[in-house]
């Protein structure tokens, strides 16, 4: 068998035996160089280089490739003509690097000849590179290597044709400059032409290469386009809104813009009655380009501000309006009859159904966000949020409200990492009979940066849509856990009650971290009180039972806030043993009506029944608080008795000797 497979390889040996001495060595300069070639390449794209500098890299890469080459041949063979691509290393250089790439790559082999081949000669070889060099760059702007996606045989005989050019006239300019002998001269022609088989197979496998490369960046393009763009309507999605966005605020001159987001106020409403798919079209981007549709109607009617149209979410529509500001918009008025004939259309479009459109404008300015591409969404879903239907502009109103919010949530963090700074007043419950204060209930009293008053019911929002409703109610209870321990000595045994909601109790294990906080705090259980608001919804929940019944277990109180309105259920006092009842500030206040004194004492007689003492909230007059005594409440609490005060205060007052009903 190896006898067979020596004669197979004869013919092979017997042509490779005819080939010039020098061919293996020009055939490894060649792999050596493909070789650099791929290896440039994928660095490049793994450091994701743009082609600017990928074809300088390459450039240079090639010059090194160039002087390496130059130096390990330097002392090869006895002639003066060395076997080396040089000519090629100059040539792709410049068509590869460009102007700078040819020139550093120029720069270094002719270094490589200075200093390995000494000065002789040297103007004619620096004139012969800077041929290769021209005739590289030359190239280039007729067949960009950047551009090349395909790989034809006509594009590598013209680049290949280059290179011959480059060589006569490399020859032709050396030889005119320096006293070459004709013997010199034919082995000089003689070499550089033994040396272009290999250089067309180098110009083949770096083309090649190249037009890999630019298959590659052509496929990411398109992927990266397809990742911007969104699959049903076809319109440029929210990656590309923040990509526009960034590029309009590093533009010199960009002007002003404003964003423009569109949706439907009652689209519950149209899911119920005609499901997702009709919906899912109604920003259909072809529709535009068919001359169709509610997104062409948009586009047309707004054509003076150059709309850029964009799929903001599932349901909403973005449109960037440019050449005008917010002032301008709502001046105009426009945008409010464009809703309205938008309304129109989609309800004759889906029977049954009364479109109702909701439109936040927003001013781009660099201020939305600290980085450049940001969406302005905080200020969309303020505007989109206060009103179900219209247009809102985010003007310097919404603003001052954004900034309250964002102060709201700084607080929020602030009190989660330090609960001792929590503003928390206290606001006294008066036993009705004895006017002696029995109890208080912690209330927030937060100011904002100018001192003015922010309402609780405004923290509270901001926490529920922030997620850190518990977060907020934990740290409200570890702050007035801390206060009653400072002022235990001096209260005489007034507990203190601090509102939690349904979040709350259903936080895993709340009912030990009570526990552990009072025993922290050297709290007896029955002075830190617990107020429920807003919790019949999570009543059956297992985990708000399970924390419900160990606090009772621990002996903490527990108070049904809002009595007798539907936060409560009438229900819940047969199944836990809560210590108090609040009556509803509004059965209190509308106490004239004998209807809501009939509520007030059948409540009365079913929380004593129980065992749970009665409070009555917002009582503000001397007569109420006597009518309501007579109905057997226990205690009450409103401006008639006192606001929260401060806890200083808070203890001046319940010192302070009483005997009865105010006067």
């Amino acid at each position: 068998m190896a006898t067979a497979l020596h004669e197979m390889l004869q013919p092979l040996s017997g042509l490779l035996r005819q080939l010039p001495a020098d061919t293996p060595l020009l055939g490894l300069q060649g792999a050596a160089l493909v070789g650099l070639l791929a290896g440039v390449l994928l660095v490049c794209r793994r450091l994701g280089l743009p082609l600017r500098r990928r074809s300088l890299i390459l450039g240079l890469s090639v010059g090194c490739a160039g002087y390496v080459v130059a130096a390990l041949v330097a002392n090869y063979g006895e002639s003066g003509l060395r076997p080396t691509l040089v000519i090629d290393f100059l040539y792709l250089g410049a068509y590869l690097g460009g102007w700078i790439g040819g020139l550093l790559s120029f720069a270094l082999v002719e270094l490589a000849r200075w200093q390995f081949g000494g000065i002789l000669h040297l103007g004619a070889a620096l004139a012969d590179g800077s041929v290769h060099v021209l005739c590289g760059w030359v190239l280039r702007q007729m067949i960009d290597p950047r551009a090349l996606l395909h790989l034809r045989a006509s594009t590598v005989m013209w680049v290949w044709l280059g290179r011959l050019v480059s060589t006569g006239l490399g020859i032709w300019v050396g030889t005119a400059l320096s006293d070459t002998s004709p013997e010199i001269l034919a082995l000089l022609w003689q070499g550089r032409a033994a040396v272009l088989p290999i250089s067309l197979l180098v110009i083949y496998c770096s083309l090649l290469l190249l037009v890999a490369d630019a298959q590659m960046d052509g496929q990411q393009a398109r992927e990266q386009a397809w990742l911007r763009r969104d699959p049903v309507s076809g319109l440029p999605n929210r990656q590309a809104l923040g990509e526009w966005l960034q590029a309009h605020r590093h533009r010199d001159g960009a002007g002003r813009a404003c964003l423009m987001v569109l949706e439907l106020g009652n689209l519950n409403d149209l899911l119920s009655r005609h499901g997702h798919e009709p919906v899912s079209q109604l920003w259909r981007g072809a529709g535009a380009s068919q001359g169709e549709g509610l997104l062409h109607e948009l586009l047309k009617a707004l054509q003076d501000y150059r709309p850029e149209p964009f799929r903001y979410n599932d349901f909403s529509l973005a449109l960037v309006l440019q050449g005008t500001g917010l002032a301008e918009l709502q001046e105009r008025a426009a945008l409010e009859a464009l809703l309205q004939r938008c309304e129109a259309e989609l309800s004759l479009r889906w029977p049954g159904y009364r479109a109702s459109l909701r439109c936040a404008v927003v001013e781009l300015e660099p201020a939305f966000g600290a980085q450049a591409c940001a969406l302005p969404d905080r200020e969309i879903t303020q505007a989109l949020n206060s009103l179900s239907r219209g247009v809102a502009y985010f003007n310097g109103l919404m603003r001052q409200d954004q900034a309250l919010e964002a102060f709201i949530g700084g607080q929020i963090d602030h009190w989660a990492d330090d609960p001792d700074k929590v503003p928390i007043w206290l606001q006294p419950k008066l036993d009705l009979s004895s006017g002696r204060v029995g109890s208080a209930e912690a209330l927030l009293r937060l100011h904002d940066p100018e001192g003015r008053p922010v309402s609780p019911m405004r923290v509270i929002a901001v926490a529920r849509r922030e997620g850190r409703l518990a977060d907020l109610e934990w740290a409200t209870v570890v702050a007035t856990a801390s206060l009653l321990q400072r002022l235990e000595s001096r209260l005489s045994g007034v507990s203190v009650a601090v509102n939690v909601s349904a979040e709350s109790l259903c936080v895993p294990g709340f009912a030990h971290r009570i526990q552990a906080l009072l025993a922290q705090c050297q709290l007896a259980p029955g002075l830190l009180g617990l107020e429920l608001v807003e919790w019949s919804e999570l009543a059956d929940d297992p985990l708000v039972q399970t924390n419900l019944l160990r606090l009772i277990t621990l002996g903490v109180p527990l108070s049904i806030d809002d009595f007798g309105t539907g936060h409560s259920n009438l229900l819940l006092l047969t199944r836990f043993a809560f210590s108090e009842v609040k009556i509803d500030r509004s059965l209190v206040t509308s106490f004239g009506d004998p209807k809501s004194q009939m509520v007030v004492e059948h409540i009365v007689a079913l929380a004593h029944r129980f065992g749970a003492v009665v409070v009555a909230e917002g009582i503000e007059t001397v007569a109420i608080a006597e009518r309501l005594r007579s109905l057997g409440v226990d205690m009450g609490q409103g401006f008639l008795f006192s606001r929260a005060l401060p806890p200083e205060a808070f203890v001046a007052y319940c010192q302070q000797p009483r005997g009865g009903l105010p006067d």
